[in-house]
C-alpha cells in the first residue's frame, strides 16, 4: 500500500484523519487494519485516528468527537491562566438538548448564549481548541459559583482583575447577557 496520501493528509490536519476522511482520500476503510498493524496510525477513538508517531491530544479529540462543545469553567480558566490547578476532570459547554456521553463535565446552555465569548486558542499539544474567553468564563463562575470551590473561585476571580489586558466592559455586557450583572456589580465594588 502507498502511505504517500495519508501521511500527507496527516501532516496537514494536525496528525488527525477519520475513517470517512481516509475513505475521502482513496483508501478504503478496509485497509485501516493494515495501516495500524504498519504503524502509521492508530485509533483514539471511534471513528478517529491519530499519527503513530504523536501524543494524543484530549482536547482536540474531544472537539474532533463533538463539534458543539467550548471547553468552559475550570477547563477554560485553567488554559486561561487564571487558575493553577488542573482540573480532575474537563468541562464543557454545548446547546441544551445535545447530547455528550464522555467522561466530561458538561454544562448546558441556550442556543443563543452558547456563541458569546468563544476563542479559538492552542491547547497544550499545539493544536487549535475552541474555549470561552476569560470575560465568559468569570461570567460562567460568577453564574455557578458552587462549580468551584471558594479558594479557587477567589483565585480565578483576583488573577483576572490582575490582568492587563482584562476588559472589563466586556465583561459587564456579558455580566448583562448572561443574566449575572448584580453578581458583576458586587465584585466590582470589592475589587475596585
Amino acid at each position: 500500500m502507498n502511505y504517500k496520501k495519508i501521511i500527507e493528509f496527516l501532516k496537514n490536519h494536525n496528525g488527525y484523519i477519520s475513517t470517512k476522511e481516509i475513505e475521502n482520500i482513496g483508501i478504503s476503510k478496509v485497509q485501516i487494519p493494515k495501516l495500524i498493524k504498519d504503524e502509521i496510525i492508530r485509533k483514539v477513538a471511534h471513528g478517529l485516528y491519530i499519527d503513530n508517531n504523536l501524543i494524543e491530544d484530549e482536547f482536540f479529540i474531544l472537539q474532533k468527537r463533538f463539534s458543539n462543545i467550548v471547553f468552559s469553567y475550570n477547563t477554560a480558566c485553567y488554559l486561561l491562566n487564571l487558575s493553577d490547578r488542573t482540573p480532575y476532570e474537563l468541562e464543557v459547554t454545548t446547546i441544551k438538548n445535545h447530547k455528550i456521553r464522555d467522561k466530561v463535565k458538561v454544562h448546558y446552555v441556550v442556543e443563543d448564549k452558547f456563541d458569546v465569548g468563544i476563542i479559538e486558542i492552542t491547547s497544550p499539544y499545539g493544536n487549535p481548541i475552541k474555549i470561552y474567553n476569560a470575560e465568559r468564563s468569570i461570567c460562567d463562575i460568577l453564574k455557578n459559583s458552587n462549580s468551584v470551590d471558594i479558594e479557587l473561585y477567589n483565585k480565578i476571580i483576583n488573577n483576572y482583575f490582575k490582568q492587563k489586558s482584562k476588559n472589563l466592559a466586556l465583561l459587564e455586557e456579558y455580566a448583562k447577557i448572561l443574566n449575572v450583572h448584580k453578581k458583576f456589580q458586587h465584585i466590582m465594588e470589592v475589587l475596585i
